[in-house]
Formats: structure tokens, sequence, C-alpha cells
């Protein structure tokens, strides 16, 4: 720092004043330390550093001179990669070609794979067919699903009964879709996009939307389970307690072989202040047998990316 406050003092000598040849060396020599300073690594990189600084705060004042841009539309978690269907079980905006619509019933951890039965097609116009008849030949006991109740709104697992408990049993509230083996997507059945979600959702088993769900269930012998329960406690997701009281009623009797099974949401809670997790909480749930899909249901095509 030393050395350039000198030259600059040599070459303020020379604005001012004239030169004597010994003054001129001075300069010339000083001229010649200027260059080199100026050339050095060190200096050509605090140089690049003014200059980067001097350029950001430029960036920084023209972007705080810009318009605010408008906010991104709200996502919708209900609607997003999802396609539904119009009242001739067709889903509209289908442009994948014929895909299967497949039943998942076990895991085969040697070959790390879902092993699934094939229960229909979506046609390339997107048309469904159902025709669940293939036997399942992995079940697991009619008594576990106390313990695999994949809705978990039973609290109190005593208040299960079950007829021919050992019968082999398997339930889902949806079907993959499959394409050259490969799942693209899910296909569930209600009246409803958010409760066709919500149950399929860990995080959102316990929301209040009213509606229903379908469920495929498959059993080897005619057994039934039955459970009729009351509570009350808390159903808050985000730490904030959220007491309520709940009715949860199951009365499925179920003959060999396929059956639909109808889950439906009946009252809620409302939690207009709470986060979005927290939003409402179902009053009743009520899952009985049904003999063929309402005539009001609606398909839903959930993609891969979705689900």
């Amino acid at each position: 720092m030393k050395n350039i406050l000198f030259i600059l003092m040599l070459l303020s000598i020379q604005a001012v004043c004239g030169q004597t040849p010994e003054q001129q060396k001075m300069i010339e020599k000083a001229e010649r330390m200027q260059d080199s300073i100026m050339n050095t690594p060190e200096m050509k990189a605090m140089i690049k550093q003014m200059e980067s600084i001097e350029k950001a705060q430029k960036s920084a004042f023209q972007t705080e001179t810009k318009t605010i841009p408008k906010g991104k539309a709200n996502y919708d978690k209900y609607l997003t990669n999802t396609l539904s269907s119009n009242n001739n079980k067709k889903l509209k905006g289908w442009n994948n070609g014929v895909a299967d619509l497949v039943f998942d019933y076990n895991y085969d951890v040697r070959n790390d794979k879902v092993v699934s039965v094939k229960v229909g097609i979506i046609k390339a116009d997107g048309t469904i067919e159902l025709n669940p008849i293939n036997k399942l030949p992995i079940l697991k006991p009619l008594h576990n699903y106390k313990n695999s109740n994949r809705f978990f709104d039973i609290h109190n697992a005593d208040v299960y009964q079950f007829k021919n408990e050992n019968a082999g049993f398997k339930m889902n509230s949806y079907l993959s879709v499959q394409q050259n083996n490969i799942k693209i997507g899910t296909f569930t059945i209600g009246n409803s996009a958010k409760v066709t979600r919500n149950l399929l959702t860990p995080g959102d088993l316990y929301f209040g939307d009213e509606g229903y769900m379908l469920s495929w269930v498959y059993v080897e012998e005619a057994c039934a389970i039955r459970a009729n329960e009351n509570w009350k406690g808390d159903l808050g997701n985000t730490g904030t307690p959220l007491i309520v009281e709940t009715n949860v009623v199951y009365d499925l009797s179920l003959k060999s072989g396929w059956n639909l099974v109808k889950t439906e949401i009946i009252g809620a809670y409302q939690f207009p202040n709470a986060p979005e997790e927290d939003r409402s909480r179902f009053k009743k749930h009520n899952h009985t047998v049904i003999a063929e899909i309402p005539k009001d249901a609606t398909y839903f095509f959930r993609s891969a990316e979705h689900y």
C-alpha cells in the first residue's frame, strides 16, 4: 500500500511540475512499478471483486424497481394429475392408450415386486371395464384386519367381531393402473375427488370431506366383520389438539369371492382457522357391503407422479 501511495504522489508531481531528467527517470520507474502492481494476481482479483460488487448492486437496484410478479395459481392436490369420468364410465381426457386395472394382493420379497391380478381394463378411448373373476392364491386370515385396517378409524381393536375369522381376506380401496407391467397410476371409485384421495393418504385419513369411496374385497369363504365404536380423542396433526367425537361402523357380510364395500364419510367438524392439515375432521365412517357400483359414482385416475 505504501508503494502505491508513493507512485500516486510521483504521478501528481508529474502533472503539476516540470521534470528534471532524474525526476523523469523516477516517474518512468514509478509507471513501470504501477504496471507491475496492477498486473499482479492479487490486484486483478481485487479489481474483479470490485466489478462484481458494482454489478450486483446495479442488478439489485433494477430488481427493486421492477413490478412485483403475480403469484402462481394455488396448487390443488385433488385435481393435479387427475382424470375423472363422466356419466358413461369414460375418463375425460384419457390419451394413454389401453391399460390394465390390477388388484395388488401380495408383495414378493424375494423378487422385490408387488404381485397383482388383472380385474379390468381402460380402453384407448378411456372407457372403463371391470370384471374381477380371478381367484387370489395368497391371502391372510380375516382376523388380521384389526391390525391392518388402512383407514385407521377404529381405535380399540377389541370392538371388532369376526365371523369365520380364519377365512382368507384381502381388501384394497384402489386398483393399480399398469401398462406393460409398469404402474402408471391409481384408479379409485367414489363420488368425491377429495374423499377418494383422502382415504388413500395417511395424513388426510381423518378429514371431514363428505362423500363415499368404494373398496374391492376378496375372501375365500363367506365371512363377516362387525364393529361399532364411539370414540373421543385428539385427531390433531400439527401439535395443536383437536378433540373430537367419532362413530365408526363396520357391517360387512362378505360372500365367497369378490365384494364391493362402500365407505361413507358422514358429518364433519370444521376448523377454518387451523392449518391445512387440521382443517376438518370426520364425525362418522360407515362401512357396508353393496351389490353394485352406484349410478352416481365417478371413476378417478391419478397418475404415478401424483401417487
